[in-house]
């Protein structure tokens, strides 16, 4: 993602990385250059970059911006709260991947620190000028979503395409079958990594899903939220992403 904010910022962008080649020899320098910084490495990595960035931030308060793009949230949401005032701060999720072209209509989901929600318009706002759409969630309600619009399609995906290849379906399999397995490959191209950390801290949606499994879909329900029209261009759609 870290690319992507590249490609989509404009102006000068600058990398900060213990593991590759990058920009600054340490979070500190990286601080005192920038503006907006945006945390985009793994879960693993954030809490401590946090830790760290308040304690630099409060020997030098100055107007900034700073946010994670973490896809899960409740453990570093109180990390924020050791920041300066003049620094504004909270967590941001790009509802995206990589693929897009520009931020332009784009869905980004905002989380507020509590007591600093004027900090959280303020990103908003700065993102809005990007081109993107804003929400804000707790972030509660954020990581329990995740589970469920991104934990289980990648389950359901990863373990069709399991089950597709240990069983050969491809030999038999029509439209519907591609169309589950080519979104199963797709979440390959997410590191093992990151894949294996939405999984487990989507745990607790995916087991609700599997349960849900036991009961038929209530297709009266269905057909009574979703229009004629909804359906015939979901067909249509469904169709195009098989294109060759």
């Amino acid at each position: 993602m870290g690319r992507l904010f590249k490609r989509c910022l404009g102006g000068e962008v600058r990398f900060y990385s213990r593991h590759a080649k990058a920009d600054f020899d340490n979070l500190e320098d990286m601080y005192e250059w920038a503006d907006v910084l945006i945390l985009a490495s793994s879960l693993d990595s954030i809490p401590q970059q946090l830790e760290e960035l308040a304690l630099i931030a409060s020997r030098q308060p100055k107007n900034a911006i700073i946010f994670d793009i973490a896809t899960f949230k409740r453990e570093l949401i109180g990390l924020y709260k050791g920041f300066p005032p003049e620094v504004k701060v909270a967590s941001v999720h790009p509802m995206f991947g990589e693929g897009v072209g520009s931020f332009n209509g784009q869905l980004f989901l905002v989380i507020p620190i509590e007591g600093r929600e004027d900090d959280a318009e303020h990103i908003a706002n700065f993102l809005r000028s990007l081109g993107g759409r804003v929400e804000f969630v707790s972030a509660e309600e954020h990581d329990r979503t995740m589970g469920f619009v991104i934990g289980v399609p990648y389950f359901l995906g990863l373990k069709y395409l399991e089950l597709s290849l240990k069983n050969n379906l491809d030999r038999f399999g029509g439209t519907s079958h591609r169309f589950l397995t080519t979104y199963g490959r797709a979440v390959l191209n997410d590191s093992p990594e990151f894949i294996a950390e939405v999984l487990e801290r989507s745990r607790g949606e995916i087991e609700e899903f599997i349960r849900e499994l036991g009961k038929e879909p209530d297709l009266e329900y269905l057909l009574g939220k979703v229009s004629c029209e909804e359906i015939k261009k979901a067909y249509r759609k469904f169709y195009r992403v098989l294109e060759p």
